[in-house]
């Protein structure tokens, strides 16, 4: 770690050790050989373990809304959803609920909410077509008050699962999500001149640096 990071890092631990945190980490991502070298160090997803009331505060996140939404909003985050292969909810409710549990999960370590996440990941990456397509690909009629069943195709919903990809990649290294990622850029290269970001909704457009943060 470079002198200005032991700076930084120097001046931040009297506040996070005030509030119970003893700072705890593995090892931080290296610059990958041929880029810029990155001043900053990132910290893969749970090498740094909350204490004090930091983690008081996840816990009470996992015992309330976050931990329990597939319990307490069945209608969308039950196993209906088109995430996890159902006819119910196909747009970004899931990978929205998703992107705030699997860090939730990791940085706790916590064998019950892992298990919640999973099944979404493995789903997720199971629906990985051929041309590298991913996610839900089938439109239902809005027969159903309160889900959204329908544009199943919009980019949009898969930017967010992207970053879930990432964190997950992050926290586990598993490399399928490499090979995953790479088939989807090179999909959306071929497909993005036929249906722009904004063919299903305006969404995606507004949204793209999502997308390239992915990228």
């Amino acid at each position: 770690m470079k002198l200005q990071g032991v700076i930084r890092l120097i001046a931040v631990c009297p506040l996070l050790l005030s509030l119970g945190m003893p700072i705890a980490y593995g090892q931080p991502v290296a610059d990958k050989p041929g880029l810029q070298e990155n001043p900053y160090q990132e910290f893969s997803l749970g090498a740094i373990k909350p204490a004090g009331w930091l983690e008081e505060m996840l816990v009470r996140q996992k015992e309330g809304l976050s931990g329990n939404l597939d319990r307490l909003y069945p209608l969308v985050m039950g196993p209906t959803n088109g995430w996890l292969g159902g006819d119910g909810d196909q747009w970004e409710r899931g990978p929205y609920w998703i992107d705030g549990l699997l860090p939730l999960a990791y940085i706790l370590d916590d064998a019950e909410l892992i298990a919640k996440v999973k099944p979404w990941i493995e789903w997720t990456l199971a629906s990985q077509k051929e041309n590298g397509y991913f996610g839900p690909d089938t439109d239902y009629e809005n027969t159903i008050v309160g889900i959204q069943r329908n544009n199943c195709g919009d980019w949009w919903p898969k930017m967010v699962m992207l970053k879930v990809m990432q964190q997950y990649y992050s926290a586990t290294g598993d490399k399928r999500v490499i090979d995953f990622m790479t088939k989807y850029f090179q999909y959306q290269l071929k497909t993005l001149p036929v249906y722009p970001l904004d063919h299903w909704t305006f969404w995606a457009r507004y949204r793209g640096g999502d997308n390239l943060m992915s990228v």
